[in-house]
């Protein structure tokens, strides 16, 4: 088997709500040893304190998914800020906690109001549904028409980027990276050209970009390139979405299955692309994660040109 080279994997901490985690850790463990990859762990923004406790104790180095054990989610795309800045400053004080100095952020939904956060008991349609705009909507879903050319959408587009500046300095020994979104209730950070003017770096996230790039009808590896061809892409969000070209529109949802799942994705080639932009960070967002994923991104590391 061909090793990695500097190559770090991230699993995600909702692993440790399998009944299995240790047996499925340990697994993991060893493929990545075998593979040369340095095996880290990302804390999710759904976490509750006794997950959060638990991928401490493995004494993995972390990256976060912020935000953490907070009532709100961060969005940067309103004047009403105190909200997000409560909740980044919490998960800013808990990274400080446990040495975590990079962390993964969504910032960018068209909305004023005051987003309530997910997990721990709430579900995420639960949250997000009390911020549903149906003219940003496809009419009777949940996700997002095209509103890239409104005057709102560059505007709210300015306003994170300036929020996203005054954030990192503030906060100068947090990196922080903004993630391309679902394209549901809002979301507004989904394509590449509008990811490049938010003039921040970025964590690429593989089954959202599947679904934008079906609904918003753009070539998924040609809309990877773009992304990658910004410079700013730190991490990859890697995991496999179902959702095919046959599926309706309307019907689509997330990913976050493992790499073996079937899929008509690409992913080899995306992984490739990702490769030949030099990005060498990867998470596994997948709560049922196992050693066969961490063979199968090898094995699509190292076909990847094949593309």
């Amino acid at each position: 088997m061909m090793k990695s080279s500097n190559i770090r994997i991230d699993i995600s901490a909702t692993m440790f709500r399998e009944t299995d985690w240790r047996e499925r850790l340990a697994g993991i463990m060893t493929a990545c040893g075998e593979s040369g990859i340095e095996l880290g762990v990302q804390l999710h923004n759904t976490s509750p304190a006794e997950e959060i406790a638990i991928a401490v104790g493995t004494g993995l180095p972390m990256t976060a998914h912020i935000p953490l054990l907070c009532d709100w989610q961060i969005n940067l795309s309103t004047t009403r800020l105190d909200p997000a800045l409560e909740s980044l400053d919490k998960s800013v004080s808990l990274m400080r906690r446990y040495g975590i100095d990079l962390a993964v952020l969504h910032g960018f939904v068209m909305t004023d109001l005051p987003i309530p956060t997910f997990g721990r008991g709430r579900s995420y349609d639960e949250a997000m549904g009390e911020i549903l705009r149906p003219e940003l909507a496809m009419p009777g879903s949940r996700l997002c028409c095209d509103f890239f050319d409104t005057a709102e959408f560059a505007e709210r587009r300015e306003l994170t980027r300036e929020n996203l500046a005054k954030v990192a300095s503030v906060y100068p020994d947090v990196k922080l990276l903004i993630e391309n979104d679902f394209p549901c209730y809002g979301a507004g950070n989904l394509l590449a050209e509008c990811a490049a003017l938010l003039d921040n770096d970025m964590c690429l996230d593989s089954s959202h970009l599947w679904a934008s790039s079906f609904i918003y009808d753009r070539d998924f590896i040609g809309e990877t390139r773009k992304f990658l061809d910004t410079g700013r892409v730190r991490m990859v969000h890697l995991h496999v979405s179902s959702f095919t070209p046959a599926t309706p529109k309307t019907n689509w949802g997330d990913g976050h299955l493992p790499l073996t799942t079937p899929n008509m994705m690409r992913l080899p080639a995306f992984v490739g692309c990702c490769r030949e932009a030099g990005v060498r960070h990867y998470v596994l967002e997948i709560r049922k994660a196992s050693a066969e994923d961490i063979y199968c991104f090898m094995e699509m590391w190292n076909r990847g040109e094949e593309k």
